[in-house]
Order: structure tokens, then sequence, then C-alpha cells
């Protein structure tokens, strides 16, 4: 059962539009005796009888003067309600252009058409159990800028979705480049995005993105294409959910509407743009890297001399026994200018000297490798002297590569594939796709689309060129994550969460606890839009100063669905940024997270599957599974890990206990599977330094966490 409270009779139109109906009916039955005139009377009450289009799931009722359409379940229950005269067209000086007042209904065969006076026109029909297809269009020739929708919020309803970050105060169509809003973060925001107003506009960095929602009243909504636009989620007018989009040719507006709670609204999501990408088993492990690794003398590592920052990863991984992971190599790694497009793609000999014995080693001691990369042939470099030469670049810019381009996207695999099969890299590491994009109406790509309408599309024309680099390289063995992303972006890849800060101000100043309470928030948004499998900069990108952070993030990371360690400056508790530079206490949490990770992984790989299958987030918000329960709606410091495990991360530095929210079942202390409680309930636990509250349904089989290892040498 989902939330219907207040929808329905919410006009006074639509209750004339009723009242009429019941009239003519009635007229029907006195007349059903007059053989003559029934044709004609049938046929004027088949213009005032409100339309249906029956679906499996549900049905679409079209009725009232003007037009409101209603969406209901299989059980009558009404979900979605597009408001009278809630379709509109908006000319260049904002006048708006309501159709459908008075109109005319048409069925064929599975479609049903609605017509207007001026020729505007909307149909509809099912794609499948739960996914409805409205495309509204509006008079031929008509001055359209923009194209709006307005449907109706029911009082409590909760709108889970849209973005990835926390808050959104960009205004269209002026968006900026460098998102300050991310490197500031403020102790705001949760699931429900009630109350904001949200741009479809991608800028950095913590950047995936689509104009899909889900709501708590039944049902979910995506706007198709890849037009900017705008989400006022009772923002404006607290009743009511509007979005806004501009439209290039054919002017429409196309939605799908999805039936069903959380859980079928991303299975239908994903099943109509793309189940996700599930990655290799190996890239569900751990993940180390450096912001940029010095350079400095080489140094000695399994017998071979190598950069001396790898060389001392793998010392310490080797003292402290953990197992390998994923090696990740990021910009500067090429020689020359930006660190990244030196042609043929190889690595820098001064920064890395002995690349092949590196690689070698690397990959004899068990790790993987990945590598930075972004669509970027920046001037000065071996990649933009050939973007140049060739016509490649985007219109009126001096690094980004046009990806519309077939020359380019064939010269760009090229260069990629021929690096990675030589050099045994597996992985790719994609940045940007959203900086410095061309985004004007009057920038012309190569496929003939403006810059209003790439802007959001680059993100994916990346993650696919991307793909099929690695998929010629390496079949299905590889790992891609990117931080940009817009619709459909999970059948191509994975995605990180971008330059979350440790500390605030690019790590210039104090705060640091925020930026690990965006990430957990982030994690379980970037569920609702179909991205399962998800990762975070443990300790912040931009650097961290309390230990705690990096500790509490560690916690998290080891329970994310990818669990990345790297940044700018130190991750390591043998080298800390503040004393004691070498942390004993942290030593041991780093550790004892990692063995946990790994131990974890036969049950993480077991739900990836089913991630991959359904689209079903691998770490998901307790709603997916209690979506009848308003309680749960904008819970987000909780979240279920696969079927079995509920994780109450700490973020606020000094916490060594919380509440914690237990949904209905048995539940048992992972850490003690000896304590046992029944939920619902709220408990509270304790939570030292290293000991993140986690839950397990009783009986679940679940690995065991591994026993303390030996204090390192």
């Amino acid at each position: 059962m989902y939330l219907a409270v207040g929808r329905g009779a919410r006009s006074l139109a639509a209750l004339r539009a009723r009242a009429m109906v019941a009239a003519v009916s009635s007229t029907r039955r006195d007349l059903s005796r007059c053989l003559p005139t029934l044709a004609l009377v049938l046929a004027a009450a088949a213009l005032a009888e409100p339309a249906e289009l029956a679906g499996l799931r549900g049905t679409l009722r079209a009725d009232g003067a003007p037009l409101q359409l209603t969406l209901a379940d299989a059980a009558g229950r009404t979900t979605a309600e597009l408001l009278p005269g809630g379709l509109a067209w908006i000319d260049a000086s904002g006048a708006r252009h309501t159709p459908f007042a008075e109109p005319r209904a048409e069925r064929d065969g599975d479609t049903l058409s609605l017509f207007a006076a001026d020729e505007a026109k909307l149909t509809a029909r099912w794609l499948g159990e739960r996914t409805l297809e409205l495309v509204f269009a509006p008079p031929p020739k008509a001055p359209v800028r923009f194209l709006e929708a307005r449907l109706a919020l029911a009082p409590g309803e909760a709108i889970w979705g849209l973005t990835e970050r926390i808050r959104d105060g960009w205004s269209i169509p002026f968006g900026p480049e460098a998102a300050l809003i991310d490197l500031l973060p403020r102790e705001v925001g949760g699931l429900d995005r009630r109350g904001e107003s949200v741009s479809m506009w991608v800028v950095p960095t913590v950047a995936a993105y689509a104009p899909f929602f889900t709501s708590s009243a039944g049902y979910g909504l995506l706007v198709d294409g890849s037009w900017p636009g705008r989400f006022d989620v009772g923002d404006s007018e607290p009743d009511v959910l509007s979005l806004r989009f501009e439209s290039g040719e054919p002017q429409r507006l196309r939605l799908f509407l999805f039936l069903g709670g959380p859980r079928e609204v991303v299975a239908a999501y994903t099943a109509l743009t793309g189940r996700p990408r599930r990655p290799p088993d190996w890239a569900l492990g751990h993940w180390i890297w450096h912001d940029e690794h010095r350079v400095a003398a080489a140094s000695e590592a399994h017998g071979a001399l190598m950069n001396a920052e790898v060389a001392d990863d793998l010392r310490w991984h080797e003292q402290l026994g953990l197992p390998a992971g994923v090696y990740l190599f990021d910009r500067p790694w090429t020689a020359g200018k930006f660190g990244f497009g030196a042609l043929p793609l190889r690595f820098d000999p001064e920064r890395f000297p002995n690349a092949r014995a590196m690689l070698g080693t690397l990959a004899a001691q068990g790790w993987q490798t990945m590598v930075w990369s972004a669509a970027f042939a920046v001037d000065g470099t071996d990649l933009g002297r050939r973007a140049r030469e060739g016509g490649w670049l985007a219109p009126r810019s001096d690094k980004i590569l046009d990806l519309t381009h077939k020359e380019a996207r064939a010269f760009w695999k090229d260069a990629h594939v021929a690096f990675l099969r030589e050099h045994g890299v597996r992985g790719i590491k994609l940045d940007r796709g959203e900086e410095f994009i061309p985004s004007r109406a009057d920038d012309r790509w190569a496929d003939g689309r403006s810059g209003r309408e790439l802007r959001n599309a680059y993100p994916l024309l990346q993650l696919s060129l991307y793909e099929e680099i690695l998929r010629e390289a390496w079949g299905d063995d590889f790992a891609l994550v990117a931080r940009a992303t817009y619709t459909g972006a999970q059948r191509h890849g994975q995605v990180w969460a971008g330059d979350l800060p440790g500390r605030q101000l690019i790590g210039l100043a104090p705060g640091p606890e925020l930026g690990l309470r965006a990430a957990l928030i982030g994690m379980l948004r970037c569920g609702f839009l179909g991205q399962p499998f998800w990762g975070s900069d443990v300790g912040g990108y931009y650097g961290f100063e309390e230990r705690e952070v990096f500790a509490r993030w560690l916690e998290l990371g080891a329970f994310s669905p990818l669990f990345e360690i790297g940044g700018i400056g130190s991750r390591w508790p043998w080298a800390m940024p503040r004393e004691p530079r070498r942390d004993e206490e942290l030593i041991a949490i780093y550790r004892d997270m990692i063995r946990l990770r790994h131990a974890l992984l036969p049950y993480l790989a077991r739900h990836a599957d089913e991630a991959a299958r359904s689209g079903l987030p691998l770490a998901r918000a307790v709603v997916f599974d209690h979506p009848e329960d308003p309680s749960w709606w904008n819970v987000w410091d909780e979240y279920l890990l696969g079927d079995a495990l509920l994780v109450a991360p700490v973020w606020r530095v000094g916490e060594r206990e919380r509440e914690v929210k237990l949904p209905p079942g048995e539940w048992e202390d992972y850490w003690d599977r000896a304590s046992r409680h029944t939920g619902p309930a709220t408990i509270r636990v304790a939570a030292p330094l290293g000991r993140i509250p986690v839950f397990v349904r009783a009986g679940a089989a679940v690995p065991p966490p591994p026993a303390p290892g030996a204090a390192p040498r």
C-alpha cells in the first residue's frame, strides 16, 4: 500500500467533469429503448466520458476540461496525478500556454491520443507491466522555449532521487563550472527532496544525475532526453511538483511513469534505460591510490626498483598481512604537461622508473591495475596536437574532445586499447566529463546537436566510449568508474562520489565531518538513480586533518559497494598528516577494515549479481524494503547492504555510541552474534572507533569478521 492521501478530487473542474459523466450515463440508460437516436447519444457521450488506458498493473484515466490525468495501480489507488492544465508550453516572453481545454480522445490499438483545438497532442501507451509512456507535443510551429508538467503532491508524500549531491542551488541556464557548494558542505539534505528545487544541469564534482525520481505514493517518473531542466519539488507551491525542460526538434516532452515502490520503480527504470554493469569480483575488493605519486629516487620492492611510494605501499601491505586489491594510478601518470597526453600513451619514466617491472611486480603479487583518464586533449600535449590537427575538439574548446565526431572516437579508442593491452591495465577511473563543456545554444557539435542538449549528454558519450575501449581490450573483465553520469549511465560502468571534502575549502579550513555525511547520503541517493555500484574517496578527496574522519570513513568504505582509499595527501595511518605520524590505533583499523572487506567478498558478489539483474542497490535505503512505512522515508544514516546486513555508520567526530532503528524481524549484532534484538525497535549501541554498528538478519549466512591480526612490526 502506498500513500494516496489528498488525491483524486483536487479541482472543481474534475468534480464538474465527473458530474457531467454521471448525468450523461443516466441519460444513456433512459434512452436505451430509443434505437433511432441511440448512436447519436453514444457518440456525444464518448466525448464527455473519461478515457481510460488499462495496463497489466494499472490504469491511466483522462478526465475533465481542462484535462486532468490520473494513474492508478491495480488496486485502484491513485498514485500519480497530473493537475488540470498541468501540461503547458512556455514562449520566449514567459507566457504559459495550456492546451487541452476541451480535449478530444481517440484510441488506436494500445495507444490513447488526446487532441487539443490548437493541434497540441498527448499520446499514452503502456510499454510493459509497470511502464507508461506519455508524449506531449505542443502545437506545430509554436514558439516554444520550455515544456512543463505539473503534478499533485499529497500531504507527507516523499520524493527520492534526481541527484547524488546533497543540495542544489544553481539556476538554469547559467551553471558554474566549479561547484564550490561541495567544498563547503552544510548539515542539510537527506533522502526526501520535498521542498527543494533541483536543476538538471550537470555540474562538478558530485555529478551523478538523472531526471528521474521515485514517489512514496507508489510511482516513479523519468523525463526523457538530455535537455536542461528543473524540478520544483514543492518548493514554490507546497502541494505541486513541477518540471520544466527545454526542448529541441521535434519539440516534445516525453515522460515515462513507473508503477510501484522503490524496488519496482528502479527495476522498471533500469529495464528501460539499461541494467547496471556488474564490476568483476576483483573490483569489489579494496582500492588504493595517490592523488599524485611523487618524483623521487626509486625504491625496491620484491626485487624490483620502482616509484618509492608504490614500493612503500607494497611493503606495508605485506607487513600487515593484507590481501592484494586494486592499485589505481591517478593523474599525473603520463609524461609532459597535465600528466596525461603523451603519445603513445605510456607511464612517465621520471615519475615511474622501470614501469614494466613495477606493473609486473604488482601483477605477481595479485594486484589489478587501473589508470586515470578523461576525454581531455589539453593544449601542449601530443593528444592535444592530434585533436587540433584532426579538427576533433568541441566548439570553442581548447581541451574537450568532440565525442560526437566518429574519427575522434576511433583515434581515442585505438590509443587507449593499445596501451591497456600492452601494460595489462584492466580498469579506468574516468574523471571530468562535466567540466568546461561548451553549452551554448550556438555551440554546434559534430553530430549537429547544440551545446544545450550536449551538456548533460556528454558524460554518457564519454562513458560509452570508454566501455567500448575496455571491452575491446579485455572482453568483460574490466572496471570502469566515473564521477559524471546521466540517464542510463549504469549500463556502462560504476560511479565514484567526486571530490568530497575531508576538510572544507580544498582542505584549507576545518569542518571535518560533513564530507563524510555527504558521502553517506550520496551513496543512498545513487541507489534511487539506478546506480547500485558506488564508492567514495576514503577520508575525502580534499584531504583530512581529523583522524576520526579517516577512521569512520574506513568503516563506511568497508561496507560500501566499492571501497576506495585515496585522495590528496597521505592516506596511510603510518604517515598521518598530524601527530602521531605513525598512528597505531589507525593502523589496526586500516588493517581490520581491509581484511573484513575481503572476508565479505562472497556475500558482496552474490548481491552484485542481483544488482546487475534488477538494479536493486547493493547498499540501499531501508525504505526499499519498507515503502509502506513513513518512518523510513527519510532515514539516511543507516542502510541495508545486501539482504542480510543493516549498517548504521557513525559520522560525527567524538561520538562513541548511537541509536539504531531496527526494521521488523530478528537481528543479531554482527560483532557478537549471540546478542539478539527484535524489531521494529530503536536501540542504543556502543560504537568505539573501529567498530561500526552492523546487524545481521537472524540466521543469515554472512561471513564473520576476521579475528584481529597481529600487531605490525
